[in-house]
């Protein structure tokens, strides 16, 4: 049985909906003010939370513009700043936090910006066949640094070696905003086997199709960003690879549903939030939350 020790995070996306910022600051790089006062970015909290459970192989899947980026703010300035950092204990000690986590980091470049599933696409060798999980680049987990969010996923991939999906609720009429999944409750709790899902549906579609036994019948399970996929997801995506496509782009959600149909695939509803920062509203209410955040 084959643990999960990767993880892509795709990070390339223009990030059209934080713009203009974004023109000069990627969306992995957005700033984040933590209790203690402490600046840090998406990009952390997102490596410290896969840390934190474990998976220490990390690909970062950028466009070519923004890899620059990346690669100067793990740097920490290089030279330029040495002398600061040697008269101030508190910047040498992030500097060695970053220089630390570029250790666990390969970066990936993607282009053209092809969607999702091209992004997940472009770290195949990285993966070299092997399980992975996937986290969105613009989520982040609570509680912050710590095992909880991603622990049950990886145990309950372990456990079946088949596909596992973080999953949150969402009302009704917010469907159409999310990718959302149907399951069936299983003797484990917030587990639940998967029967079928569909990327953004009306809410006509998602009451006749998509409701799972066990919640109320104006909610309905939507995508956590968490994704743990078992070694055929590369044999899958290899097909689509070669497959004409309208538009151009691709998302996982073809790759989910050949995965669905090859065997089982389980949806876990974690007990802890996950916080969306792709929008200007998500952005303030993460950066509000994790500035203000206690484990208590």
């Amino acid at each position: 049985m084959r643990m999960i020790t990767k993880a892509i995070v795709p990070m390339a996306g223009l990030g059209t909906r934080l713009y203009p910022v974004s023109v000069v600051l990627p969306k992995g790089l957005m700033p984040f003010v933590l209790p203690d006062g402490t600046l840090t970015t998406g990009l952390q909290l997102i490596v410290g939370s896969l840390l934190a459970a474990g998976v220490s192989q990390i690909a970062i899947v950028v466009s070519p513009e923004n890899r620059a980026m990346y690669e100067a703010f793990l740097e920490g300035g290089g030279l330029a700043y040495a002398t600061a950092r040697a008269h101030r204990p508190a910047m040498q000690q992030i500097y060695d936090s970053l220089q630390q986590l570029r250790c666990h980091l390969t970066f990936i470049e993607q282009s053209p910006l092809s969607g999702l599933g091209h992004a997940v696409w472009c770290a195949r060798a990285f993966a070299d066949g092997a399980p992975v999980l996937v986290l969105l680049g613009d989520h982040l987990l609570l509680p912050l640094n710590s095992p909880a969010p991603l622990t049950p996923i990886l145990q309950l991939y372990q456990q079946y070696q088949s596909p596992v999906y973080g999953v949150h609720r969402v009302p009704l009429e917010k469907v159409a905003m999310y990718g959302i999944l149907k399951g069936k409750p299983t003797a484990q709790p917030r587990v639940y086997r998967m029967d079928h899902l569909c990327e953004k549906p009306t809410p006509e579609h998602a009451q006749q199709h998509l409701r799972t036994d066990g919640l109320p019948p104006d909610q309905f399970f939507a995508h956590s960003g968490i994704y743990a996929f078992p070694p055929t997801l590369w044999q899958i995506l290899e097909q689509i690879a070669h497959e004409p496509r309208s538009g151009g782009e691709w998302t996982l959600t073809v790759a989910q549903q050949r995965l669905l149909q090859q065997g089982d695939a389980y949806l876990y509803e974690s007990e802890h939030p996950v916080l969306d920062f792709g929008t200007p509203a998500e952005y303030r209410r993460a950066f509000c939350t994790i500035a203000s955040y206690s484990h208590a």
